[in-house]
């Protein structure tokens, strides 16, 4: 028996969203959010906090579920990526991620075209995008993953942040590694800090599975490694081998070492 379930209009569902959005902000009109962020970086909240988005997101996907396509979803994200505030976006990209068993390739070039065209303009959107678009679609068509390696030297901040964090979802489980550590030393002259973190937290996750050859790519790259990326990728080792390799990359006399020793 075919089902008669009615399938709301993206256009229809994004009015949905955006009210819901603004019956559950703690301030209205979209404030500032220095916190977390670069200042440049210009980011805008209402306050939503992540559980009652999680809970908006699921109300949404209820009326969707059955009915959607990836492509209805596309829709969907793309008009809340017009927004000005990060709870939208957000959220838009939340949903889409929820139609991933049907992501065709042809995403990969679209989703790289949000972020250079700075729809997805900070980190968080763009790990986000990262990690529940990108990663699902390389897990689906695993010839898409060469071609983040060209996307770690674009002109974009947050295509060459997406290249990283492409990968990190892989690198826990031991995939792909020779690709992370190819693209995490094409970026180690890169001027950016967000990329020097991006890069530090891929290493870390690379060296999950296989923590020998994390220490000897740190060891074989040495100096070339900005300190921040250094800290961040050897947090899991003990307090004593993160002191020996901060040494060996000479860089015993970095003002990290106490606080990485703190973590044990």
């Amino acid at each position: 028996m075919a089902s008669t379930k009615t399938s709301p209009a993206p256009k229809r569902l994004i009015a949905e969203a955006k009210r819901l959005l603004k019956a559950a902000a703690k301030h209205w009109p979209p404030k500032k959010a220095d916190t977390y962020f670069k200042p440049w970086e210009q980011v805008y909240s209402i306050g939503v906090n992540t559980p009652r988005l999680r809970e908006i997101e699921r109300k949404l996907y209820q009326a969707t579920k059955d009915t959607w396509t990836a492509a209805e979803a596309v829709e969907f994200a793309e008009g809340l990526f017009k927004e000005k505030y990060i709870e939208a976006r957000s959220l838009g990209v939340m949903l889409l991620a929820r139609f991933h068993r049907s992501f065709e390739p042809t995403l990969f070039a679209r989703a790289r075209g949000w972020l250079a065209g700075n729809r997805l303009n900070n980190w968080a959107l763009t790990d986000l995008v990262a990690t529940k678009i990108l990663a699902p679609l390389v897990e689906r068509h695993s010839d898409l993953a060469e071609r983040l390696r060209p996307w770690a030297k674009s002109n974009s901040v947050w295509v060459r942040r997406a290249a990283l964090a492409t990968l990190v979802p892989f690198a826990r489980k031991g995939q792909h590694l020779a690709l992370a550590y190819g693209i995490a030393a094409s970026v180690f002259e890169d001027e950016e800090e967000l990329i020097h973190k991006a890069t530090g937290w891929l290493l870390r996750e690379c060296g999950k599975t296989n923590p020998r050859r994390l220490e000897a790519y740190l060891g074989a790259h040495g100096p070339r490694i900005p300190r921040i990326t250094l800290r961040y990728a050897i947090e899991r080792f003990p307090a004593a081998k993160r002191k020996e390799i901060l040494e060996k990359t000479r860089g015993i006399g970095d003002d990290g070492i106490g606080r990485l020793a703190a973590v044990d």
